[in-house]
């Protein structure tokens, strides 16, 4: 009866951490085929913001062998890469200050790439 407990115990939780991993592999591989909305910045040598994005509707995609991401800006159609120290959030129900206040921007600082030093 021990042993049947073990098992039913352990079977449960991988299929907790399974689900939880597959998740998260699915709303990876869906906002990469299609699209999603993100806040991307982009850090200096310091740590501090040197470039930001809020992006609508945009897939960002890893480059392979590299810590690098790219994705293709929505009004002008250029491929924009970026690499080194930066972070992005995906963004859930537009809520993009939100978003922005994990990685330590102001959203209404943000304009297309562009973010003022020393803020």
């Amino acid at each position: 009866m021990r042993k049947l407990k073990f098992f039913v115990t352990a079977v449960m939780l991988a299929l907790v951490i399974g689900c939880a991993g597959v998740q998260r592999g699915c709303s990876s591989w869906s906002a990469e085929s299609f699209g999603s909305d993100w806040i991307v910045v982009q850090y200096d040598m310091y740590l501090a913001p040197k470039a930001c994005w809020k992006l609508n509707d945009v897939s960002i995609t890893n480059e392979a062998s590299s810590d690098g991401i790219y994705w293709v800006d929505s009004q002008t159609g250029h491929l924009i890469h970026i690499s080194g120290w930066y972070d992005r959030v995906q963004v859930f129900g537009g809520r993009f200050e939100e978003a922005a206040k994990l990685v330590n921007v102001d959203i209404d600082l943000v304009q297309n790439g562009a973010y003022p030093r020393g803020k």
